[in-house]
């Protein structure tokens, strides 16, 4: 019995040992068969050392070692799944044609697919990643991206338009994605502001003199974080363009609302700006120069900004919960509608533009009467920028911060906007639409009002050459007998020429514009030299030859250079003083 049992145990040992010597050989079978590289049997191993962390210049970008699917293709003669050799020895797994793994000696990972996509790994976390270009797209180049260890890396995208590739350097968890700007193209930075990095000719400097001063940043921001969540905390390079066509050759394509002395893009990697060959020059003057910066839109900058912002904190959501639609959503009237409602909190000229744009949309019956037309008008007459902007306002200021951060989440994920939207808010995005614009009707009235005072916020004053009795006009006004002929004497006649005579000294033959008149009043200057002063119910009209004509509301006064004067009543009759002593009516 003992022998018996002995003879069963040994032989299962002898025939798991038999299983497994036959495995072993057909495994070292395959392994034998060593796959060469594609380039030739030959050919030399290629490394690759991506430095431990990601380049943040150009410069530094453009000296790492890039791999080509030609170094580190391997040659198979056949598509056989299973184990082979790999030229160094390493081992190397086929799971059918164009599809493998090989693990390279120097502990690197190359993987290829059937889609032309491979990737080269490090056990450090440091790899390498191809992307080839779409299909549909002719003659573009694929993405290249070098990732690190620490979440960083570098993505090589190919610009279609310019047949060049941008650099960005990224760190989403971080709220990081900037270009890596060529200085060889755009020159070293004029200015460093913040995480602002300006670059640009020397057409901006005095646009640049002044940022810090004329741009609230330091507003901005924190409404971004701390009301949003919005956020970029790595550099923002701004490329600062010359022309019109320059800049719009960089971006390749029109934008909406831009025109030939004006346009701006917030990417999520950098902001364009135009045009400099518009931008102020110092003439000497320091009035006029002073007068001419503030004619500048400065507050554009907020808003590309606040673009900016949303889209890397747009790109932070997509790292964090490794979701992404499968098509970037086209969503304008949030992005730039949100965009425009910031700038206008911080922006009197920008806040009653976005009223009076709106109410003239209303007015010549182009508003969106649903969500889905909203939707489908896309960049229609400017919607976002205005009607869009009061739509946010409404979102804003009855459903809270959260619905704003919520509603940028859901459609950062690929959420239809009019699901995200009736999702975070709990009403219909219709019924929301229909609401704002009920809103607005009443809020409108009390911007409206003062349009003329906000639109030139900030715009120079202008001085009389006498403010004394300029000042006793606006606060007194004209007493005058309402009938021409019970005017007798020449005094009785207000002398227009001390209240209304203007210092233009400085801007004459120079600028046509708006000026802000002093306690209330407004000013016009023609080019010419000529120039009205204005307020409710009253104009002054000063002529080459310092002839002035004065309406009131029912009346007119002129006053000539040599001292003669006249008065019109209300009822048409009217007297003139040729001078003290010579006296005329007429009816």
């Amino acid at each position: 019995m003992g022998t018996k049992h002995c003879l069963v145990p040994m032989k299962r040992i002898l025939s798991i040992t038999a299983y497994l010597f036959l495995v072993s050989f057909l495994y070292s079978d395959v392994e034998k068969k060593i796959v060469p590289l594609k380039r030739g049997s030959g050919a030399e191993v290629l490394y690759f050392d991506f430095g431990e962390t990601a380049p943040n210049t150009f410069f530094k970008s453009e000296k790492l070692q890039e791999p080509k699917l030609e170094d580190l293709k391997l040659g198979f003669l056949d598509a056989a799944p299973g184990y082979y050799a790999g030229p160094d020895g390493g081992e190397v797994y086929q799971w059918a044609k164009n599809h493998y793994q090989w693990k390279r000696a120097d502990g690197s990972v190359f993987t290829e697919w059937p889609t032309g996509i491979f990737k080269l790994d490090f056990p450090t976390g440091i790899g390498f990643v191809f992307a080839p270009a779409p299909p549909n797209c002719n003659g573009c180049s694929p993405t290249l991206v070098w990732n690190y260890p620490d979440n960083t890396k570098i993505t090589k995208y190919w610009i279609s338009n310019r047949k060049e590739y941008d650099t960005i350097f990224q760190k989403p968890l971080d709220f990081q994605n900037f270009l890596l700007v060529n200085e060889t193209k755009f020159g070293k930075p004029k200015l460093e502001l913040g995480n602002l990095v300006f670059y640009g000719s020397d057409k901006w400097n005095e646009f640049l003199r002044v940022f810090g001063e004329e741009v609230k940043t330091k507003s901005l921001y924190p409404i971004l974080k701390n009301e949003f969540g919005f956020e970029n905390r790595g550099k923002i390079p701004v490329l600062l363009f010359d022309e019109y066509n320059a800049a719009k050759e960089y971006i390749g394509f029109d934008l909406p609302a831009a025109n030939q002395s004006e346009m701006g893009l917030g990417g999520k990697d950098a902001i364009v700006l135009c045009c400099g060959d518009q931008m102020p020059e110092r003439t000497g003057n320091p009035n006029f120069d002073v007068d001419s910066l503030r004619r500048v839109n400065f507050s554009m900058v907020l808003q590309k900004l606040t673009r900016n912002a949303e889209q890397v904190s747009c790109l932070k959501t997509i790292a964090e919960t490794g979701t992404q639609s499968t098509q970037e959503i086209q969503d304008p009237w949030f992005e730039e509608g949100f965009a425009s409602y910031i700038e206008s909190r911080l922006s009197d000229r920008k806040r009653v533009w976005v009223y009076a744009e709106t109410e003239k949309l209303i007015r010549e019956n182009k508003a969106p009467k649903s969500f889905k037309a909203l939707l489908e008008a896309k960049y229609k007459d400017n919607i976002p920028y205005h009607f869009s902007a009061i739509l946010i306002k409404y979102i804003h200021d009855v459903y809270g911060n959260e619905s704003i951060s919520s509603y940028q989440k859901e459609t950062c994920m690929g959420l239809d906007s009019t699901l995200a939207l009736q999702k975070v808010t709990g009403v219909s995005a219709d019924t929301i639409l229909k609401e704002s614009t009920k809103r607005f009707e009443t809020e409108k009235i009390q911007v409206l009002k003062d349009t003329k005072s906000l639109s030139l916020s900030g715009f120079t004053v202008m001085n009389p050459q006498f403010p004394n009795e300029f000042f006793s006009f606006l606060e007194k006004g004209f007493t005058i007998k309402e009938s021409a002929k019970e005017i007798k004497t020449y005094d009785e006649l207000p002398s227009l020429y001390k209240i209304f005579i203007a210092n233009v000294d400085d801007y004459s033959g120079k600028r046509e514009g708006d000026f802000l008149g002093p306690r209330g009043s407004y000013f016009f200057l023609w080019k010419k030299g000529n120039y009205r002063w204005y307020g409710d119910g009253w104009e002054a009209n000063v002529f080459p030859g310092n002839q002035i004509v004065f309406r009131g509301s029912n009346y007119t006064l002129v006053e000539w250079e040599n001292g003669k004067k006249q008065y019109v009543a209300p009822n048409g009759d009217s007297v003139i003083f040729q001078n003290r002593e010579s006296v005329q009516y007429s009816d």
